[in-house]
């Protein structure tokens, strides 16, 4: 008889993740909802990460290591050994919020009936010490210039991606929101907006550190799927948008920086984490 397959596929990528890979397991094996896989897609890493996952071995249900094409081809690999219906980004250095976050979104999407479940989430290592809660109901314009869902705070069934297809690795830095922008074109889809925290998500990561390579890409992708006009404002926004990252480089350690930040998020600043 065929092993039932779990409710949730908790995928995490890594590389050379040895100091972060237990603390984001242990979120997950934490959870009170424990019908979950782990899959674990490492890029071949040289320090001791594989050593790290032993006390998790009972909840993997995939694994692989070996050397990938970025993080989105590493993604991908995760979405074809994921065994669950839904299927869930943790990757090393995320963390769940708190131990009912599986519980909760089983039971929204008992409730909801929705494909994709998206959520808040809470940063982490902001560089100016001010975290902040991200999130919020959106719809296809909300997309048209800017990134308004974190990949942390999404549950995907996994039938939308044998759908409309995985990641795009034609893309480095937003490959995750160019799907979002497909799912959210697609009118056979159910989305669901929860209004909760359930990730702690790391400010600090490729798309933080490339911010200009991201823009370009995002440029890219407008004139895809954006209405011409909207595409060249985004085009035109570019060197604004320069100009804006270089200022922030150059002020982000500074306290005029930060008081501005807690200004900015009086209403969603969290404590430090």
């Amino acid at each position: 008889m065929d092993k039932k397959k779990p409710k949730f596929s908790i995928i995490t990528v890594c590389y050379n993740a040895a100091p972060l890979i237990q603390k984001t397991l242990e979120s997950a094996c934490l959870q009170t909802f424990q019908d979950f896989e782990l899959v674990i897609v490492d890029g071949a890493s040289t320090d001791d990460t594989l050593s790290k996952l032993a006390p998790f071995n009972l909840k993997i249900g995939g694994l692989i290591s070996e050397k990938d094409a970025g993080i989105y081809d590493a993604m991908n690999k995760g979405v074809d050994m994921a065994n669950g219906e839904w299927l869930y980004f943790l990757n090393a250095g995320d963390s769940f919020f708190d131990p009912t976050v599986l519980a909760n979104i089983k039971e929204v999407a008992e409730q909801t009936k929705a494909d994709f479940i998206y959520a808040q989430v809470q940063t982490i290592n902001e560089p100016t010490g001010v975290n902040y809660i991200a999130g919020a109901s959106v719809n296809l314009k909300d997309f048209w210039f800017k990134y308004p869902i974190c990949h942390q705070g999404t549950f995907a069934k996994k039938s939308v991606f044998t759908e409309i297809g995985k990641f795009n690795t034609q893309y480095k830095l937003i490959s995750d929101t160019e799907w979002f922008i497909r799912l959210f074109k697609h009118r056979d889809f159910k989305t669901h907006y929860l209004n909760r925290v359930i990730a702690f998500y790391d400010v600090t990561g490729a798309t933080y550190q490339k911010r200009m390579l991201g823009m370009r890409e995002y440029i890219h992708a407008s004139f895809i799927y954006f209405p011409l006009p909207i595409a060249m404002l985004n085009l035109l926004s570019y060197p604004i948008i320069w100009c804006k990252v270089k200022l922030i480089r150059e002020l982000q350690h500074t306290s005029f920086f930060k008081l501005y930040r807690q200004w900015k998020f009086k209403h969603k600043t969290t404590t430090n984490s």
